[in-house]
């Protein structure tokens, strides 16, 4: 490959702009410069810091012609900069303007920005935040980015030793290849910026989110992917790290499977403990494959436990559970005996993480209770880009019984547990809960499944596998509608009586009728909740 000067993709490095917020390892980089016979040109605290390493350097001013000025907001923004960066090299005419212009050309930019990310951390000042958001750098970065087939671009010291070495073994020269590699980083790197930015501004205006941050550096790499040959990445929002920040208090390191299960156990439990029932105010859910396979509101934390298990005791085996209330000793000695993968919960007592020492592979993991106040957006990778989503937060506001029997009030409570529970489920879902004087449970689910029979058949069977045989005090909550009366006829048979779902069907009237030739209550919440 020849660039435009035909010289195999080597660009001759003969001026620098030199401008940095870090500058760790810039001594080195900047003595190899010099030692080649590199120009060097630099603003304002960099220029300092260069003078203090005995090396020379060109002031900024006497190239832009203006002094800095307005605070030191403006310093490289000028025309004889972004000229210099841009104008096509090669080019006849852009070559013969640069010459009439008095425009000679820059060769490499070295240059990372304003630390914007760790003074929005540490910073409540509003406008110290905003004095931190670089303008000249970004421009810098970008023009150089874009001229790549010309110009070298450096974020990072990490990337000092790749640029020394091909000024080492070129000649002073920079590769094509890396200066493409340069360039990839280098959006990468305002990109990561400008969404940090963004993601502060909707968090000081209370905004919706829409921007989604990944981390600079592509994020922390986990043990290993869905399956053990797949690599992985968490990437951490800083404003709202939750999760994906935590780190455990004990165990081995967190696996990307564990992350979503542990994820799915902390908003299914924040969610059903933000109904408020002030009889049962402890939480509990068990994950297995991002899916509850135990859920339960009790009195207290163990209670809730001993509920959530019983849900689905072989399931349960190898789960990730999640309280919205802190561990103590009960509970730590009721799991003593049983294998679980994570547990997250706001704190542990001492006496809890001294039982659960002895387990050495089990993650424990703090995390404040799941309330959805964050508005994180869910978002997914599809082929060519992202889907991006509101999760689905808040509880159901309208139960309208349809049915000739009514849906009796006292079974409200449970039904709205059931709702909570069941919008957590993969769909087709369907969910079977009970109360009893301990609380509120899961009792039987069915879901993940291609049609909603399947599932219905699946939920009555795991009701009875768990010793539920009567089912007559059960509610049945579907994610969605029942498309036919079919569903009516299996819970029916096995004895259920009362069904919450969402209504919406065009055979809602035959689903209805169904029901009422079956003395069975059902109500309608007018709210779909597919999780796929």
């Amino acid at each position: 490959m020849q660039d435009a000067q035909g010289n195999d993709g080597l660009v001759k490095v003969a001026r620098a702009l030199v401008s940095v917020s870090d500058k760790s390892g810039l001594n080195e980089l900047a003595e190899k410069l010099q030692s080649l016979g590199v120009e060097i040109i630099s603003s304002g605290g960099t220029g300092k810091y260069l003078q203090e390493c005995g090396i020379a350097y060109t002031p900024i001013e006497k190239v832009t012609g203006n002094p800095e000025c307005f605070g030191g907001r403006m310093k490289t923004l000028s025309f004889q900069v972004s000229s210099a960066l841009l104008f096509r090299r090669g080019h006849e005419q852009d070559e013969a303007q640069a010459k009439e212009l008095g425009i000679a050309p820059i060769d490499l930019v070295v240059c990372n920005l304003y630390p914007f990310e760790a003074v929005a951390r540490k910073s409540g000042d509003w406008a110290e935040i905003v004095e931190n958001i670089d303008i000249g750098g970004p421009t810098m970065i970008r023009a150089a980015a874009k001229n790549y087939a010309a110009v070298g671009v450096v974020t990072d010291p990490s990337q000092y030793g790749a640029v020394i070495r091909d000024l080492n073994e070129t000649g002073g020269h920079l590769r094509a290849a890396l200066r493409e590699s340069l360039c990839l980083d280098a959006f990468r790197h305002t990109a990561c910026y400008d969404g940090l930015i963004a993601a502060r501004m909707e968090d000081e205006w209370k905004a919706e989110r829409r921007s989604i941050v990944i981390a600079g550096d592509g994020g922390k790499e986990l043990r290993y992917g869905e399956n053990p040959h797949q690599k992985s990445w968490v990437c951490a929002d800083p404003f709202h790290p939750g999760l994906a920040g935590a780190e455990p208090l004990q165990g081995k390191a967190l696996s990307y499977n564990n992350l979503l299960d542990a994820d799915a156990a902390w908003r299914s439990c924040g969610d059903v403990a933000a109904l408020g029932q002030a009889d049962f105010p402890a939480a509990v859910s068990v994950i297995k494959h991002l899916s509850p396979c135990g859920l339960a509101l009790a009195k207290t934390p163990l209670e809730a436990l001993k509920l959530a298990w019983a849900g689905d005791p072989v399931s349960s085996f190898g789960g990730i559970l999640c309280f919205n209330a802190e561990v103590d000793t009960d509970v730590a000695a009721w799991l003593e005996d049983k294998f679980v993968e994570v547990i997250v919960a706001p704190g542990y007592s001492a006496a809890a993480q001294e039982i659960f020492s002895g387990k050495k592979n089990l993650r424990l993991i703090a995390l404040p209770t799941y309330t959805g106040q964050d508005k994180a957006m869910m978002v997914r990778s599809i082929s060519g880009g992202w889907v991006v989503q509101q999760e689905d937060e808040g509880a159901d506001a309208e139960f309208n019984a349809v049915t000739g029997t009514g849906f009796p009030p006292e079974k409200s409570g449970l039904a709205r547990f059931g709702v909570m529970a069941c919008k957590h489920l993969k769909s087709n879902a369907i969910g079977l809960f009970k109360a009893e004087d301990k609380g509120y449970s899961m009792v039987g689910a069915g879901m993940g499944n291609p049609n909603r029979l399947v599932s219905m058949k699946q939920a009555v069977e795991k009701a009875h596998e768990n010793g539920h045989a009567d089912l007559s005090d059960v509610v049945l909550v579907s994610d969605a509608f029942f498309p036919f009366p079919d569903n009516i006829v299996i819970a029916a048979g096995a004895g259920i009586r009362y069904i919450v779902q969402p209504g919406g069907s065009i055979k809602d009237k035959d689903v209805i009728s169904a029901c009422n030739d079956a003395d069975i209550a059902m109500s309608f919440t007018g709210r779909r909740h597919f999780r796929h």
